[in-house]
């Protein structure tokens, strides 16, 4: 049996958290725990996500600080920043934070979510794999 991966997601829209979670709760070997506040997620590090999935505007604090209290616990953890927000100046500053990938809100986003997941699983399982060896 595969391993299972932990994903975070931080939404503070409750009715998109709900979204996100069924989304990808069709990823196999993947456990998926949702959070409304920055802070509650940054609580639960110590549960070793293998990624985390950030919105930007958050009501308690800003996805960049978030982003990089995340990188600061764990250089490891894969940030994947799912927002509405498409300024290319925060864009650009977020991704110096050496997140995996940006999407930017829409219709079509939660289909490119789950594929840029399981994607990025097969990368940490190929990763974990040659760590072992």
């Amino acid at each position: 049996m595969d391993k299972i991966h932990k994903i975070f997601v931080i939404e503070d829209n409750r009715t998109e958290n709900l979204l996100f979670k069924l989304a990808l709760s069709s990823i196999e070997n993947v456990e998926i725990k949702t959070f409304l506040t920055g802070t509650d997620l940054l609580h639960s590090l110590n549960e070793k996500p293998h990624i985390v999935i950030v919105d930007v505007m958050l009501p308690d604090i800003q996805g960049y600080d978030l982003i990089k209290a995340i990188k600061e616990y764990n250089q490891k953890i894969n940030v994947i920043v799912l927002s509405g927000q498409t300024d290319v100046e925060l864009i650009g500053k977020i991704q110096s934070l050496g997140i995996y990938n940006y999407i930017v809100k829409s219709e079509e986003c939660l289909k490119y979510l789950e594929d840029v997941i399981k994607n990025l699983l097969i990368i940490i399982n190929h990763k974990e794999k040659t760590e072992n060896i």
